[in-house]
């Protein structure tokens, strides 16, 4: 598309069909999120509101807004066309090319498209955005051809889903805009698959809510002295399912389940609505508010227990996106019911953040109204996981900023979170022959000691051996260095700067200033490459960038996550900014395991992420000989002792076992002496041997003697699973046969290899019919033994994984065989 040079800095339109409109008020948050964060916007609105009412948010929009005048007679049709051609420079071409399609348009919305465009130009807007790829997508789309700009349009429901969606014209405006958002991950994917070919152009950003308009107040312990309290908001339309609430209401009246109900809302089916609770005799159960303000919103969620979003499927298609309400309550400290339509499970998850029921079902919906009427449940539970997710992914701050980045970014998706002030060309490209390169590796991370013996220490070790091995000088910048150097590290040049601080406001400044200095030291040094650790502070690689040095960022967990809720955090804006300037900055940006490569996406505008998972020594750590013949197998545990590792469940499953194996527990832990203590409670003194703490030089040698290995990991860890196993991989590479809970990325490392067993998370007795079982299939263990070494050699060695990290995953595709194709396929 050829286009106009557009003067001054960049600047937003937003092209939307009613304004201001009293139901969508994810629009006005969306606007006064990208105000605040300092960007001008203007609106262009194609039709006048005939709302009587209006959200008091409106009046701090600060964006002027123009209406788009039908033109009433020809006449003022061919006047429009004729001011376009002086104002927009090469309209006529423009026009001309796209004629044979906008004969199929009403006339008035080609008109108004040439209005707009004409605006645009005047006005100095260099990027069009719509909500709704109906009416304001379409002509913020022809606007944007004939005025030779970008535009965007964000996706909600029945712009995508409704049966009047022609897919022909949806595909056409997503493949011409420069990015198109989808408000859930559930559109994305739905979009994705539609029109494959534009599935780049397609990011995810879920509507925001400031925060500071909807208070966290925890849920009052509900006593069952008075009916449950349930409130529902939204338009009286099929979609919304309160025919579904009508009908639990009347099914938990008739269980003995007091409730009383209270809907706000407005809309072509009120008095069907009205008719059918007067027919099912729940007049007295149920009250119709009628439209009402957020305020007044607000003090319905006030008064409610329960806050109820029944979302079915309309007859035409027609479905919720993710409704904005249903944030709201979540965030205001309202336990929710909802059905699970579209995005709301990637909001709600059930049992843990609110409870989930299928669309459509009735009774579903009737026994979570029951449940949320125990006077057992822990509601606040319910209520503070709720508020979490809200904070973590449903911040309009976060949302501006992604925004923002997408519209920044001049080239073609998929788009780079912070490159909106980095700029694509600034971020040097990455080498992949690192002979006689000078490497720095950074971790400003006080909490891993690069030369210790936990889980994330070997990485460190082993991502370094592995640049050694390929000729490159490494020095290592440290935060913690450890007491536990590896003879074969031993010289390795290392600069060490401990973060000291009194409290953690101070260590979170601290880390930032170290990795100032860290990142001086580079630059000064002459060094090629950069490899950085991500940690919570570091803006290492963001410092290095503009002085032409790449860096690599490898993404091990969701620290903002972790931190806020395991420990502590204070500056948490300040945190996700790093995020982002970090990533942006990046050559490349790895992370070990998918969900956190959708951590990273999520929060910094849906960047390229390469999955890299852990590896493992196949020189270091080899098959063994197993223990002697004539003995009991044994079965290995390595790793620390902590609860979410689950050992405690293998040592229930050695009491429950039929058959006769061991337990060796390699490492120590804080759960040390509980185990201890079960062990000795249970009479397993005989059956468990516990090694204590050992150096990953130990871990090969203890491996050699067992036969067996157990990852048993528990159910609580499966809502965090986005670790890759680094004890599993060891396993496969000393030719192990594993039985592992089936969570987080087990499944995918072990399924249709024959290398191991799955088995449901913290199930003791499963897991030692697992392990009975293969305790006496000796030839079984034996074919599992070659295949999990095979395993470790072909996927897993680290070797591959630093492949991958230079190259990208098309490498470590063209390495695999056929076979490890289709298994990777699967």
């Amino acid at each position: 598309m050829q286009r106009s040079e557009p003067q001054g800095a960049p600047r937003t339109a937003y092209v939307v069909k009613v304004y201001p409109r009293f139901s969508e008020t994810f629009i006005v948050t969306e606007l006064l999120a990208r105000e605040a964060a300092g960007e001008t916007l203007e609106i262009f609105a194609l039709r006048p509101t005939t709302d009587t009412r209006f959200h008091p948010e409106i009046a701090r929009v600060q964006a002027p807004v123009t209406f788009i005048p039908k033109p009433a007679r020809i006449a003022e049709g061919w006047a429009l066309f004729a001011g376009a051609a002086e104002v927009i420079p090469g309209f006529a071409d423009r026009y001309a090319r796209l004629l044979p399609e906008l004969v199929t348009y009403d006339a008035a919305e080609v008109h108004q498209a040439v209005d707009v465009a004409c605006r645009a130009v005047a006005h100095g807007i260099t990027h069009l955005h719509a909500h709704f790829a109906s009416l304001a997508g379409r002509t913020a789309e022809l606007a944007a051809l004939l005025a030779g700009i970008d535009y965007s349009v964000t996706t909600h429901a029945k712009d995508i889903f409704h049966g009047s969606v022609q897919p022909e014209r949806l595909g056409r405006t997503i493949a011409r805009s420069h990015h198109t958002v989808a408000i859930s991950r559930y559109n994305q994917q739905y979009l994705r698959d539609r029109f494959p070919d534009c599935a780049e152009k397609i990011h995810l950003v879920h509507n925001g809510l400031e925060l500071a308009r909807f208070p966290y107040r925890p849920p009052a312990r509900f006593t069952g002295d008075r009916p449950l309290r349930v409130a529902a908001v939204g338009r009286m339309v099929e979609k919304k399912g309160f025919f579904d609430l009508i009908r639990a209401v009347a099914g938990l009246t008739g269980r003995g389940v007091a409730v009383q109900v209270r809907i706000a809302g407005d809309g072509e089916l009120f008095e069907r609505v009205r008719a059918a609770i007067a027919i099912a005799g729940a007049d007295r159960q149920i009250t119709l508010l009628g439209a009402r303000t957020q305020q007044e919103v607000r003090e319905l969620l006030d008064w409610a227990d329960v806050f109820a979003a029944p979302s079915v499927v309309g007859a035409d298609g027609n479905v919720d996106g993710l409704p904005t309400v249903l944030l709201e309550a979540m965030a205001s400290g309202v336990p929710c019911v909802a059905s699970t339509v579209t995005g709301i499970p990637e909001a709600v998850e059930d049992g843990v953040s609110g409870f989930l029921h299928e669309p459509g079902d009735v009774a579903g919906l009737a026994d979570a109204l029951e449940r949320m009427a125990d006077p057992d449940l822990d509601r606040c539970a319910l209520a503070d996981a709720a508020r979490r997710c809200i904070e973590e992914r449903f911040d309009s701050r976060d949302q501006a900023r992604r925004l923002a980045a997408l519209e920044a970014d001049a080239s073609t998706a998929p788009v780079r979170g912070a490159e909106a002030t980095a700029g694509p060309d600034s971020v040097p490209s990455l080498p992949t022959d690192l002979a006689g390169m000078r490497l720095a590796y950074v971790c400003v991370d006080p909490g891993i000691p690069v030369f210790g013996t936990k889980g994330a220490s070997v990485h460190v070790q082993e991502v370094v051996r592995e640049f050694l091995r390929r000729g490159a000088e490494v020095m290592i910048f440290a935060a913690r260095t450890g007491t536990d150097r590896p003879a074969d590290l031993d010289e390795v040049s290392v600069v060490h700067s401990p973060v000291t601080a009194a409290d953690t406001a101070a260590r979170e400044t601290a880390q930032q200033e170290l990795s100032r200095h860290f990142a001086f030291e580079i630059a000064a040094g002459g060094f090629d490459l950069v490899y950085e650790r991500y940690s919570l502070f570091s803006t290492a690689l963001a410092r290095l960038a503009p002085a032409g040095i790449p860096g690599i960022l490898e993404v091990n967990a969701p620290l903002i996550d972790e931190q806020r809720t395991h420990r502590e955090l204070v500056a948490q804006d300040t945190a996700h900014d790093v995020l982002r300037e970090q990533v942006g900055a990046a050559a490349r940006t790895v992370a070990v395991s998918e969900p956190v490569a959708e951590w990273v996406r999520h929060h910094c505008g849906d960047p390229a992420v390469t999955v890299v998972p852990n590896g493992v020594n196949t020189q270091r750590i080899r098959p063994g000989a197993g223990s002697p013949e004539g003995q009991r197998p044994v079965v290995a545990f390595v790793g620390t002792l902590k609860p979410w590792h689950g050992v405690e469940t293998l040592l229930r499953a050695r009491t429950l076992a039929r058959r006769d194996w061991e337990v060796r527990i390699i490492g120590d832990g804080p759960e040390a002496r509980n185990l201890r203590d079960f062990v000795r409670r249970t009479g397993l003194e005989e059956d468990v041997a516990f090694t204590g703490a050992v150096t990953p030089e130990q871990i090969p040698g203890l491996l050699a003697g067992c036969d067996l290995a157990a990852a048993p990991y528990p159910e609580a860890a499966a809502r965090d699973a986005y670790f890759s196993p680094l004890k599993v991989y060891e396993y496969l590479a000393a030719g192990l046969p594993v039985v592992a809970s089936e969570i987080g990325q087990l499944p995918r490392i072990l399924s249709d290899t024959d290398s191991g067993v799955l088995v449901p998370p913290s199930d003791p007795r499963a897991l030692a019919e697992a392990l009975d079982g293969l305790a006496d299939d000796t030839a079984g263990r034996q074919r599992m033994a070659c295949n999990a070494r095979a395993l470790a050699e072909s996927r897993h060695s680290w070797a591959g994984v630093v492949d991958t990290v230079l190259a990208g995953p098309r490498q470590q595709e063209a390495q695999d065989t056929p076979a490890e194709k289709g298994a990777r396929s699967r």
